[in-house]
């Protein structure tokens, strides 16, 4: 297995959705019997890379929206660092990640779903920034989806599962202890991870969110597109009360398929829940590279300052206003 090594890194919205070449989510092959560790559990040790893109929902609408030819996506011929490889070519999966309700739609609450619309339509405001935009904590299961920028490298020992993040230093410690969660005044931009093994499957039930994260949220919707017809899940906020059950199962050697039903009674209308294969096996030598989540992001910093100027000199209008 690699060691984690850090490389400076600019992320490039331009380029959020390069490699994501989505796969259709495959069922476990009842044949299939994972790689174990020296005590006994399932193997998820090594470097991945980002599996399936499909869109996260069906449109609230049956409205179509094409994007704008100069709105769409760079193509995958770019690369962050030459020899670093991206996410295999793989077919595209069009059913939606959310697989209940079995309509393809989060079930937002009437209220949650205007305030939703509100977000989206105002998304270039600083209220109403995606909180990656800010480069606040992804949390999960959002950050477990795919982003072109993004690979993710497992470690394990029998007391716990460790899941390193390369989008923005995330990381996660995930307990097997049966430990309960932490005092619930405690929040944490990740969450509270506990873990125990059922069969193959790693279940993790993550409590403690902060609020100022999305509870999903993928690929850059277009500029001018209704929020009736999003399909990334951009928008969908949660209350205190979040809960994420999540389940990460090998079906086969080089695939993880994740699963997460997420709970929230404030904001849903009941429990939902979405599946796919998140995790492709990188090859052999990978390594997560350092996020820089500002370092010359002109864009980012004119929507949270207002400064519409080249990268460098609204470097230094944010350092003249934290004096």
């Amino acid at each position: 297995m690699s060691s984690r090594v850090a490389a400076p890194i600019c992320t490039l919205v331009a380029v959020a959705l390069v490699v994501l070449a989505p796969v259709v989510a495959a069922a476990q092959d009842e044949a299939f019997t994972p790689k174990r560790t020296p005590w006994g559990d399932p193997d998820l040790r090594g470097h991945w890379l980002p599996g399936t893109a499909a869109p996260m929902e069906t449109p609230a609408s049956n409205e179509a929206w094409v994007r704008p030819p100069e709105e769409r996506e760079l193509g995958p011929r770019f690369r962050f660092f030459p020899g670093h490889s991206d996410a295999p070519d793989i077919t595209r999966q069009e059913r939606p990640m959310v697989v209940d309700p079995p309509d393809g739609k989060i079930p937002l609450q009437a209220w949650a779903a205007e305030r939703r619309e509100e977000i989206m339509a105002r998304r270039d405001e600083l209220e109403h920034l995606d909180p990656r935009v800010k480069c606040l904590p992804a949390a999960v299961p959002r950050g477990n989806l795919p982003v072109g920028y993004n690979t993710y490298q497992f470690l394990q020992t029998p007391e716990a599962v460790i899941l390193l993040y390369e989008w923005n230093h995330l990381f996660r410690y995930i307990p097997l202890d049966d430990s309960p969660h932490v005092a619930s005044d405690i929040r944490l931009g990740m969450g509270d991870s506990r873990g125990r093994w059922e069969g193959d499957t790693l279940v993790v039930d993550v409590t403690n969110f902060t609020e100022n994260t999305w509870v999903v949220g993928h690929g850059a919707p277009a500029e001018n597109a209704p929020a009736s017809t999003f399909t990334s899940g951009h928008g969908v906020f949660h209350s205190d009360e979040l809960r994420v059950v999540e389940r990460f199962t090998l079906i086969d050697e080089d695939t993880i398929n994740y699963e997460a039903t997420i709970t929230d009674p404030q904001v849903f209308t009941q429990p939902w829940t979405i599946s796919y294969n998140a995790f492709m096996r990188g090859e052999e030598g990978h390594i997560l590279y350092e996020y820089a989540c500002h370092e010359g992001n002109a864009r980012n910093l004119r929507l949270m300052t207002g400064t519409d100027t080249e990268a460098r000199v609204a470097l230094e209008h944010v350092v003249k206003v934290g004096k």
